[in-house]
């Protein structure tokens, strides 16, 4: 149960895109159903949870006995590049396709080392995260696809993305105080 409440806290109640702002600057641009973006998103994958798992295991058995803890994210970051550089050529070599990207996936590397407690709940937050992206995307899709319609400049866009973005948190954070909820009348 433990493991499900982690797996709903960062996929829906504090999701990492709307809450933490991790990729609301890519989301927009994604498309899923383009082959760059399958591969794209394949790499990306694989890259976060080998680096998650690598420097999960980096940060319990070297960094925490030796009490260096305050350097974990220079042992993701180290980890994460070496892990996506070989990713990227692997990429690079059968897809003859470039699928750099960096910020997105070491932040959320970070999020999930850090905020972990054993190695199964950083891949669920991982896993989370990811889900998050996958579930946010319908929403964005149907934002673009009205927003496309009107000829506006980008200044415009990117203020009305902003905007229902925020429109957004403000829904799901509505939950937690609604008078449905059962704590609230005792």
């Amino acid at each position: 149960m433990t493991l499900l409440s982690t797996f709903l806290y960062y996929t829906c109640f504090a999701s990492t895109i709307l809450f933490y702002g991790i990729g609301v600057n890519q989301i927009i641009d994604l498309n899923l159903f383009q082959t760059k973006t399958i591969t794209y998103m394949i790499k990306v994958v694989i890259s976060i949870l080998l680096s998650t798992v690598f420097s999960w295991l980096l940060t319990s058995m070297i960094l925490i006995p030796l009490h260096i803890v305050e350097l974990f994210p220079v042992v993701c970051f180290f980890i994460y590049i070496c892990v996506t550089t070989f990713m990227e050529a692997l990429t690079r070599i059968t897809t003859n396709k470039s699928t750099a990207e960096f910020i997105f996936s070491y932040l959320i590397v970070l999020l999930s080392v850090m905020e972990s407690t054993s190695l199964l709940n950083t891949l669920v937050i991982a896993g989370s995260c990811l889900a998050a992206l996958v579930l946010l995307c319908p929403f964005i899709y149907s934002f673009r696809a009205r927003a496309n319609d009107d000829n506006i400049s980008k200044e415009k866009f990117y203020s009305r993305y902003l905007l229902f973005i925020a429109i957004l948190i403000f829904i799901i954070s509505v939950w937690d105080v609604i008078w449905l909820n059962p704590g609230v009348i005792k």
